[in-house]
C-alpha cells in the first residue's frame, strides 16, 4: 500500500454501520476498534427491515441465522384503503427469487448479536467513550478528542455515528440534518388484539391508507404475535431536550392518535386502543441533503450509513445501505493495491453514490405506491426526470448485489 499500513482504524458509532465495518476488516485481517458513546446497558429502541441485500453480508458472518429466530420474515408488504381494498404491494425479498426473505427485527436485537459477534473475534468495542471533535489532521494519521478529556489517534477514522453525526463536522461543518416536519409514533401490541377484516385479501404487514393519513403494520417477532402499528403527524421541530420531553409526554402523544380515530376502520380503532401508553414511541424524521463528498481533505477521515446519507424509511432500505457501505468499504481498503488511499476511497465514494441514487429512485416511485392508478398516471405525466429511472418490478439490482464479486473501486 503505497501511502503506509492502515494499522490503527477508529470507528465511530456501534450501531450496524460500525459493527459491521470491524467484522469484515477482521474477516481480511485488518484490525480496529470501535468508540461508542452509550454504555453498554443502554437499550437501544426501534425496529428496522434488513432486506436480502442486507441479509447476505450478514450471513457471511455467520449472524443471520441467529438473528432469524429473533424476527419476522416477510417477502411483500400490501398497501390498502379503508375499505381493505388492496391498491398495490411491494416485494421487500423472497428466498427463492433474491436468496432471502425480507427480516423486522428490534435494533436492539440486531446491535446485540453484532457486537457479540465482534468481541468474539477478539476487537474491541470501547463504551462510554463518545467522540467530541478532531484536533489535528494529517496525510499519516488523525487526533481526535472524547468528552472524557481523552486524546485518542488513528490511521483511519471513520464516522458511522448516525444523522446527528459529530465525525461529519469536520468533512462538511455547515450541513445539518433537515427535520421533514414528520413525527412518526408507534406501539407494539399483540396481533390478536387487532380486529382484523374477515375475509381478508392480504396479509401483515400491510399499510392503510386513507384522507387521514396511513397506518403501519408490521409484525417484528419470528411468529408474528407482536405487531407493531405506527403512523405520523406533523409536529414542530425540537431541540434535543424538547424530543425528550414530548417522548415522555405518553397521554399527549395518545391524545395525537385518537383526535382523528373516529375517521378509520375498526382495524385501526382496535389497534389504538389496545396500546399502552406507556409503551408509546416516537421517531422524528430527520434527512441530509445529499453530500458530494463523504472523505476529508487529507483522505483520513470518512464518514458512511445515515452520517453520509439519509434515505427515508419507505424502502426499508436505510440499515441495509450502512451495511453495504461498511463490507465494500472494508474490501475497498483490502483491494487497493497500488492506489493511494484517497484515490481508492474517491472510487468507492463514487461507486457507493451511484448505487444510492437509485435506491432514493426506488424509495420514491415506492411512495406512489398507495395512489390509485389515475394518480400515479398524473404523475407519470408531469416528472420529467430521466426515463431510466430504476423500475419497481423486477429488484434484482437491489436484492441480488454480492459485494464480493463486485469492483467497489
Amino acid at each position: 500500500m503505497p501511502d503506509g499500513a492502515l494499522d490503527n482504524i477508529v470507528i465511530i458509532g456501534a450501531g450496524p454501520g460500525g459493527l459491521v465495518l470491524s467484522l469484515a476488516l477482521h474477516s481480511l485481517g485488518i484490525k480496529s476498534k470501535i468508540f461508542e458513546q452509550r454504555s453498554r446497558a443502554t437499550n437501544v429502541g426501534g425496529a428496522v427491515i434488513l432486506a436480502p441485500n442486507a441479509l447476505r453480508v450478514l450471513h457471511a458472518f455467520g449472524v443471520y441465522n441467529r438473528l432469524r429466530a429473533h424476527g419476522f420474515s416477510f417477502d411483500s408488504v400490501a398497501f390498502v384503503n379503508d375499505q381493505h381494498e388492496v391498491l398495490n404491494d411491494f416485494e421487500f425479498g423472497g428466498s427463492s427469487k433474491y436468496g432471502f426473505s425480507a427480516l423486522r427485527i428490534s435494533r436492539q436485537v440486531l446491535v446485540s448479536e453484532l457486537i457479540a459477534a465482534v468481541e468474539s473475534r477478539g476487537n474491541t468495542v470501547n463504551f462510554d467513550m463518545a467522540f467530541l471533535h478532531v484536533v489535528q489532521e494529517s496525510e499519516a494519521e488523525v487526533i481526535f478528542e472524547c468528552k472524557d478529556g481523552s486524546i485518542n489517534t488513528a490511521s483511519l477514522l471513520v464516522g458511522a455515528d448516525g444523522i446527528h453525526s459529530g465525525v461529519r463536522r469536520w468533512i462538511t461543518p455547515d450541513i445539518n440534518p433537515v427535520y421533514s416536519g414528520q413525527l412518526a409514533i408507534g406501539c407494539l401490541i399483540s396481533k390478536k388484539e387487532i380486529s382484523l377484516p374477515v375475509p381478508k385479501d392480504y396479509d401483515l404487514p400491510a399499510i392503510m391508507y386513507s384522507h387521514s393519513g396511513a397506518f403501519l403494520f408490521i409484525p417484528q417477532d419470528f411468529a408474528g404475535d407482536q405487531v407493531l402499528v405506527g403512523t405520523q403527524r406533523t409536529f414542530p421541530e425540537q431541540d434535543r431536550d424538547g424530543w425528550r420531553r414530548v417522548a415522555s409526554a405518553k397521554h399527549e402523544i395518545m391524545g395525537m392518535l385518537e383526535s382523528s380515530l373516529r375517521e378509520w376502520p375498526e382495524m385501526v380503532q382496535s389497534s389504538v386502543s389496545a396500546m399502552a401508553t406507556e409503551n408509546l414511541t416516537i421517531w422524528p424524521y430527520y434527512s441530509l441533503p445529499i453530500l458530494e463528498n463523504w472523505i476529508s481533505e487529507s483522505a483520513r477521515i470518512l464518514i458512511l450509513g445515515d452520517a453520509a446519507h439519509a434515505i427515508p424509511p419507505t424502502g426499508g432500505q436505510g440499515t441495509c445501505m450502512a451495511i453495504e457501505d461498511a463490507y465494500s468499504l472494508a474490501l475497498a481498503l483490502f483491494k487497493r493495491s497500488d492506489l493511494t488511499l484517497d484515490c481508492a476511497l474517491q472510487k468507492w465514494q463514487i461507486k457507493r453514490q451511484k448505487r444510492l441514487v437509485n435506491v432514493m429512485d426506488m424509495t420514491r416511485q415506492l411512495g406512489t405506491l398507495r395512489l390509485s392508478a389515475k394518480e400515479r398516471a398524473e404523475i407519470v405525466e408531469k416528472d420529467t426526470r430521466p426515463s431510466e429511472s430504476v423500475g419497481l418490478s423486477d429488484l434484482e439490482w437491489l436484492y441480488c448485489l454480492n459485494l464480493d464479486r463486485e469492483d467497489v473501486i
